[in-house]
């Protein structure tokens, strides 16, 4: 571990003691962390699905899914259970392309895309679309890997197979998006500006967008840079992550899983957790003031904190002073940059895979095995031959060029499965709810208040009142909707990323008094309403 030798230009460097410095400032400088960040799958059925098919366990399944997809209304979901392994799956009212309009969901983890009608082939007969496509979610690929995760949706492809009694033919891969996520970079304006990037750029493309942002009334910084097209054979993109999770309000975990790989320190991840809660990037100035508010020394320096953090309340924009300010005071956040490649089945269909492992065991899925086994070659193909960046000067002939320091230490990266141990499964898991739950709070209070403005006007009620009036005052038919919900949203969340979360033996020290009759509710009141025909005032 290392202190960013920028550190020490900042105040509160000087200011904290120095043996605590390394409990807020260490770091792992230049550090690389590589994944497979999104994987798409394909399995084709042995069985008829085209229009006119004759196929009972086809027709039994489009008759079934039907059925069950008639008594869903929109955005809704429903509980699917698979006998063979004793597990349930959500039905969504959601579909894929053009002919995958059945999704089966495995909560957080996976969605199972199932065609019901797939298109003939050119001569008439079987088609050669495959019938199903598995998308393995971020955040079970980080957490389990690769392996793991790929082999946990199969099991359940495998059941929802032979409880309608299809046939798997083959299983082949569809999409898989490699990214490394590294601090490498400490000005990406500087390496990515245009006239440095295309000394750099060694590839097979003939452009590049940019998306730039404003930063300040004069500066600007470049968050994103492409080449090729999403539907292409491969498709590569080079942005800030660490942007994209703070202005997304998702996957929160990505923050923990950085800091216990070192790529930012805990000053980074105060930062960037304050910035998530308020789903603003610009925050991450307002973020550094209030760091140095809460551990700095200076008492004048504090002051100036607490007028530029109440000027940013009233007006929503960070100015250039804020940004200076903060500059002197705290040093620079450490920013994470994603290189990815989105690869394609279109292209990766035609490369020669090397008997690595003997896979003839692994069935149906051999292909897949095969795969993932040549992923070093498939890599090193991808970022010479596709795009690499050399020395921005040297040879005439660019192609013979060094690779640039950032190039080469991202060819340098350990190709590792990544999965979490368990100790630190659990505390992203824990750390991943508790940072969505601050959102949700945050989220809820200010709902909470406009619901007030939108019923009583401009008002002066504080902030209790307006929660109460707000979530409160309901009639039978709001709870009824609010439980229809709830179950709706139960079914979203895993309960195995919930182990360990949950608050045992709750206690509800609140209940609901109506001054109006005197008689107090509780939840078990509203059951017993509810059960009895929902007799109820209007309000209550």
């Amino acid at each position: 571990m290392a202190i960013d030798k920028y550190l020490m230009d900042s105040i509160i460097a000087n200011e904290i003691p120095m043996d605590e410095r390394p409990f807020w400032f260490d770091i792992k400088q230049q550090k690389f962390l590589h994944n497979i960040d999104t994987f798409y799958y394909s399995v084709k059925l042995i069985n008829d699905f085209t229009i006119n098919t004759e196929d009972a366990a086809v027709l039994h399944f489009r008759k079934t899914t039907e059925r069950l997809r008639d008594k869903m209304g929109y955005n809704d979901s429903i509980p699917f259970y698979l006998d063979t392994i004793g597990e349930n799956m959500n039905l969504l009212n959601l579909s894929y392309g053009k002919y995958y309009n059945v999704c089966l969901e495995c909560p957080e983890y996976f969605h199972v895309f199932i065609a019901s009608k797939v298109p003939p082939s050119a001569s008439g007969f079987n088609s050669v679309t495959c019938e199903i496509i598995v998308q393995l979610r971020s955040y079970m690929l980080w957490m389990y890997g690769i392996h793991a995760a790929f082999e946990e949706s199969l099991r359940y492809v495998q059941a929802i197979v032979d409880q309608f009694g299809f046939d798997i033919s083959f299983v082949q891969e569809n999409r898989i998006d490699y990214c490394w996520h590294s601090n490498y970079l400490v000005n990406p304006e500087k390496f990515f500006s245009i006239e440095n990037f295309y000394k750099m750029r060694v590839d097979r493309y003939r452009g590049a967008n940019y998306h730039t942002a404003k930063v300040g009334s004069e500066d600007y910084e470049i968050d994103y840079v492409s080449l090729g097209n999403r539907g292409g054979k491969c498709f590569v993109r080079i942005y800030l992550k660490s942007k994209e999770v703070v202005e997304q309000g998702y996957k929160a975990f990505f923050f923990k899983l950085w800091y216990f790989n070192g790529l930012i320190n805990r000053y980074d991840l105060y930062c960037y957790e304050k910035a998530y809660v308020q789903r603003s990037w610009k925050y991450m100035t307002i973020a550094r003031l209030e760091f140095y508010l809460e551990f700095g020394a200076c008492e004048d320096f504090k002051r100036s904190c607490r007028a530029y953090m109440k000027q940013y309340d009233l007006s929503r924009k960070v100015s250039d002073a804020m940004i200076a300010f903060a500059d002197f005071l705290t040093p620079k956040i450490h920013l994470v940059t994603n290189v990815e490649y989105q690869t394609m089945r279109k292209g990766t269909k035609s490369y020669c895979l090397l008997p690595v492992s003997d896979n003839r065991l692994k069935g149906a899925a051999k292909r897949v095995y095969d795969y993932l086994d040549n992923r070093p070659l498939i890599i090193n193909y991808l970022t010479h031959d596709i795009l690499r960046l050399v020395q921005p000067s040297g040879d005439s002939n660019k192609s013979r060029r060094d690779y640039c320091g950032f190039w080469s230490a991202l060819r340098n990266t350990k190709l590792v499965d990544m999965r979490q141990l368990p100790e630190q499964l659990r505390l992203i898991r824990i750390y991943n709810r508790q940072l969505n739950k601050d959102v949700m709070k945050r989220s809820l209070l200010n709902k909470a208040i406009v619901f007030g403005i939108y019923t009583k006007g401009i008002n002066n009620d504080g902030v209790m009142q307006d929660a109460m009036d707000a979530l409160l005052k309901m009639n039978d038919n709001d709870l009824m909707n609010a439980l229809r919900y709830k179950n709706k949203k139960s079914r979203e969340f895993n309960p195995n990323e919930l182990t360990g979360m949950v608050e045992e033996n709750l206690t509800h020290d609140f209940v609901l008094f109506d001054k109006s009759s005197g008689a107090f509710y509780d939840d078990s009141t509203f059951l017993s309403d509810f059960q009895d025909g929902g007799v109820f005032n209007d309000d209550f």
